[in-house]
């Protein structure tokens, strides 16, 4: 069984990632994101590390109602929502953010830098409702 409190913890891993993108995300236009590498970098791990943080936690909760793992990222969402644990509309709003991280991490097309951009806003809004989503639901502090 997995533990309350090991959740939680999780989560303040995720919320930690999210400030830190929206820090380095704050004020940054198109053509800064183009021509600072390592921002760009560190915004594609972030992401990343959102993305994967997520999905551990959706597991994680998933095996304490005895449900999970799911078969992959995306799919962690939506059993999540057939659970009751998030809305289906959030889920299926959320769940894509699961392919932005296999194509930064896997590189299985060319990354596009301005897709990357603009999805920076996306994940920000989806995750601080993740965030208050999961907190609410484990009633973590």
């Amino acid at each position: 069984m997995i533990n309350k409190i090991a959740v939680c913890r999780k989560l303040e891993a995720l919320v930690n990632y999210y400030q830190e993108l929206q820090q380095l995300a704050s004020g940054l236009s198109l053509q800064d994101y183009n021509e600072h590498l390592i921002i760009k970098r560190a915004i594609e791990r972030e992401i990343q590390l959102i993305v994967e943080c997520a999905t551990d936690i959706n597991n994680m909760i998933l095996r304490r109602l005895d449900k999970g793992p799911a078969k992959d990222y995306f799919n962690s969402f939506i059993e999540l929502a057939e659970n009751d644990v998030i809305p289906m509309d959030f889920a299926l709003k959320i769940a894509p953010s699961t392919g932005l991280r296999n194509i930064l991490v896997h590189e299985y097309q060319k990354i596009d830098d301005v897709t990357v951009y603009y999805s920076i806003r996306n994940m920000l809004t989806c995750y601080r409702e993740y965030t208050k989503l999961i907190a609410n639901y484990l009633e973590c502090s």
